[in-house]
């Protein structure tokens, strides 16, 4: 039982939450969605553009 248990336990540790490719391809979206709004809300695209260098900081 016990062995069983920590077989799950390494199971789960060992797998990432969250691939770096998931998380460039977030970083991705919001850069084109930051250009989308350059013109109409510059104020929005700064803000997008922010989360992504973020998104991108947690990849490291």
């Amino acid at each position: 039982m016990l062995s069983l248990l920590a077989q799950y336990i390494l199971f789960h540790k060992s797998e990432p939450s969250i691939p770096a490719v998931e998380k460039a391809s977030v970083a991705h979206g919001l850069m084109e969605t930051a250009d989308a709004h350059a013109g109409r809300d510059p104020r929005h695209a700064a803000e997008l553009r922010t989360a992504a260098l973020a998104a991108l900081s947690t990849i490291r």
